[in-house]
């Protein structure tokens, strides 16, 4: 970069001359041999031809064609070459002159070398979004963006600004600055990478559907603050989707678990309810041949048996108190978050059932209750009967 601004320096004060593919320069006889060094620092090979000398100036020409560099010749005359020349390659050459103006690479820039800059870092943005081309063989740059209605294919050819175009198009340093975060969410290697990157594009296709008349490249060049608002809207709505997914899917797991809950405990009170018939028939079988003391002793394990099945549904009840009142803390929080109506229907309607649940199970340990007094009473009345009957 140093030996472009020296020679910068050179030939903004000698005299230059374009003809047929060689760069005539008049310049001091000192400086003639610090622009030859300069030039071969450049990986310039070809012959300095000279072609006039004087005591005070020498004139001289070199070769601007392919052959006679090593790399691309640096040189050009005017910035409309420039432009073409950042179009073919996608990129700004790390050394340039530019005659016509006397611009090159390190010096001030201006508005419109500023342009050039922008443009080849939104060139960089819209290339890390396609899906095919952008080279500088094929420089369309296709995008398959998926909509409501399905996939659809984009296409954007940033050659399709001419040198007067991108000189007549505003962009101001919110552009560079809304351009410059817009590189830099790409560019940001963490979890949500792919979710940023596909909202980009959800973003890029409903600026490409709005109504314009220029080419597509303009377009999306002159509307970057807009697609950096639009990106930041819809990224808002994907996290707030995700956020509403997240308590939702939270009210799913809590219920089923509850779910599970409640049907071991029901299970358990069906195995106490299977034992309560089987007692009434073994006291038949029993009855049938017992004196006045095995009367007693099979009545009073009946006793037993119906006054423990009570005791345990007793608990079994406090239990289902104690896990309502742990469903009605755990789903009241998702209850009362403003502005999630999703959330708050989920979570009413998942309390509702369970609670609901609950009361069905209490009624049956309730019934359970009555039956084992029930069993109780009757075997009660049929030990009397057996026994006064004989």
């Amino acid at each position: 970069m140093n030996q472009i601004l020296t020679i910068a320096e050179i030939l903004k004060s000698s005299q230059l001359e374009w003809d047929a593919g060689f760069l005539a320069i008049t310049c001091s006889s000192t400086s003639k041999d610090a622009l030859e060094e300069g030039f071969r620092r450049l990986g310039f090979i070809g012959d300095m031809n000279l072609t006039h000398s004087t005591a005070a100036l020498v004139g001289f020409s070199i070769d601007l064609s392919a052959d006679s560099w090593t790399g691309n010749p640096p040189f050009y005359r005017n910035l409309s070459e420039l432009w073409a020349d950042i179009q073919k390659k996608q990129r700004i050459p790390e050394n340039y002159f530019v005659m016509e103006g006397n611009y090159y690479s390190g010096g001030s820039s201006n508005k419109i070398l500023k342009k050039f800059e922008f443009y080849v870092d939104w060139l960089k943005f819209i290339n890390s979004l396609k899906d095919h081309g952008g080279e500088a063989q094929n420089p369309r740059i296709i995008l398959f963006i998926g909509t409501e209605k399905g996939a659809k294919k984009y296409e954007i050819n940033p050659r399709d600004i001419s040198y007067d175009v991108i000189q007549k198009t505003d962009i101001s340093l919110e552009h560079h600055r809304a351009l410059e975060k817009l590189n830099g969410l790409i560019s940001l290697d963490d979890a949500h990478q792919s979710e940023r990157k596909d909202t980009l594009r959800t973003s890029l296709a409903e600026i490409l559907e709005e109504e314009h008349s220029e080419s597509t490249a303009k377009w999306l060049i002159t509307h970057t603050v807009k697609l950096k608002k639009k990106y930041q809207e819809n990224y808002d709505v994907y996290l707030h989707k995700f956020s509403v997914n997240k308590l939702l899917a939270e009210i799913e797991e809590k219920s089923t678990d509850y779910i599970a809950k409640i049907n071991d405990s029901v299970s358990s009170s069906q195995g106490k309810a299977f034992a309560i018939p089987g007692a009434l028939i073994a006291i038949a079988a029993l009855l049938k041949s017992a004196d006045l003391l095995s009367m007693v002793l099979i009545c009073s394990g009946l006793l037993s048996v119906s006054f423990l099945t009570i005791i345990a549904n007793n608990i079994q009840c406090e239990a289902y108190n104690a896990l309502s009142s742990q469903i009605k803390r755990s789903l009241n929080r998702y209850e009362i978050i403003k502005n999630e109506q999703d959330v708050r229907v989920s979570a009413e309607a998942a309390k509702e059932e369970l609670l609901n649940l609950i009361d069905k199970a209490r009624r049956r340990l309730t019934y359970i209750n009555a039956l084992s007094i029930a069993v109780f009473i009757i075997g009660l009345i049929y030990g009397f009967f057996v026994y006064f009957r004989v």
